[in-house]
């Protein structure tokens, strides 16, 4: 038996298809306040899930009842940590990355800004730095804790939990190695992605219409999408007169950010600047994607994969950084992807040619098509069996 630590949201529901294909012993956790009928995303759930509630719960009772022999912890939330640290039994425990849960840790986090957002940061927040310096430390982090009683020593809580864990997942080696390389450590790793081509693009069966100009700039609202950086160097370039530039801003809660990049935005690129701040339907989100020849995804680290899956997929010529791990995933697997810094100035926003959409497609469809997750996901199950 396998359990899963989970919670309510969007791509749960795939994990427990895909999953569920695979293993009829897997057990579903759902760490939530809700009752399994009040749940949000998950439709339909399956006889094998409860709802746990951490408050009120006892995790060790859960686990004596449905015996598993291992546990895959779906990213690494604070939650999750809190109860991996109750657990009586011996587990083998997998680490299933989700990216912001490595990304986010204090000697890796600085290093996901580009350098206007950077400055833009460390001005908005004039004990940034000094705080950057004390968490990356662990003596001076602990020290700060112990002063800041009202402030919850999250990162203590979280490698005390890891000393418990085995294994980390995912299908990009490189966030791996990332994490390995600020923190040294006892994991292995297990390649596995957990979502299929199909599922990424979610019913995107549409190509670009016939004389795509417009661009996708970032994912949401978060300063790793580097806007700021990305705003200037396109400022700097001529477009077609008639090229929008979307900026999706509806997901994130940094209201101070999306305020700048409103700002800064409307600016520098003036009527080009389309800012996205409302959620939108599924049909005009796919008849705004199929209008843009590219996307840029300025990100130092591995964030907005789907997205970029999705616009590969429909035939945008994406351009992301080569600092971010996935830019080398996608390089090594001969997906065709663009330096933002070199190429962007050679190639703006033309689309790509039939042949390297072509190629593309058949690239993401052997890694992420149905079957090959499966093995996959497969392989993971005969580890940890």
């Amino acid at each position: 038996m396998i359990a899963h630590f989970v919670l309510d949201e969007k791509v749960t529901s795939q994990i427990i298809e895909n999953f569920g294909k695979n293993n009829n012993n897997s057990f579903f956790i759902v760490f939530s306040k809700e009752s399994i009928e009040s749940l949000r995303f998950i439709g339909n759930p399956p006889q094998n899930l409860i709802c746990f509630n951490e408050d009120l719960d006892d995790i060790n009772r859960i686990i004596d009842k449905i015996d598993p022999n291992s546990l895959v912890v779906h990213a690494f939330h604070l939650e999750f940590a809190r109860i991996i640290l109750k657990i009586k039994k011996q587990l083998k425990i997998v680490w299933y990355t989700w990216g912001f849960d490595i990304y986010g840790l204090p000697r890796i986090k600085p290093h996901t800004y580009a350098p206007i957002t950077n400055n833009y940061l460390l001005e908005r927040t004039p004990n940034l730095r000094l705080r950057r310096f004390i968490l990356k430390n662990d003596f001076l982090r602990k020290v700060y804790f112990s002063i800041n009683k009202n402030e919850v020593d999250r990162y203590s809580i979280i490698f005390r939990s890891l000393k418990k864990v085995s294994y980390m997942s995912t299908y990009l080696k490189e966030d791996f190695l990332i994490f390995s390389k600020y923190y040294p450590n006892h994991l292995r790793f297990i390649y596995c992605p957990f979502s299929t081509l199909e599922q990424y693009i979610a019913g995107i069966k549409v190509n670009l219409v016939e004389s795509p100009i417009n661009i996708l700039v970032g994912n949401s609202n978060s300063p790793e999408s580097n806007h700021l950086d990305v705003f200037h160097k396109i400022n700097h370039t001529r477009l077609p007169e008639k090229t929008k530039i979307f900026t999706p801003l509806s997901y994130g809660d940094d209201d101070d950010y999306k305020e700048k990049i409103l700002s800064h935005g409307k600016y520098l690129l003036d009527t080009k600047f389309v800012p996205l701040i409302d959620f939108m339907e599924r049909s005009e989100y796919i008849s705004m994607l199929t209008s843009c020849s590219c996307g840029i995804f300025y990100h130092y680290r591995q964030q907005a994969m789907g997205n970029i899956i999705a616009m590969l997929y429909i035939g945008s010529r994406v351009y992301m950084s080569k600092i971010n791990p996935a830019f080398n995933f996608f390089i090594k697997n001969d997906i065709k992807v663009y330096d933002f810094d070199e190429d962007f100035e050679k190639y703006y926003n033309t689309k790509l040619n039939i042949e390297q959409i072509r190629l593309n497609k058949l690239k993401l469809e052997s890694i992420f098509g149905e079957a090959q997750v499966s093995d996959d996901i497969d392989n993971m199950i005969q580890i940890l069996a």
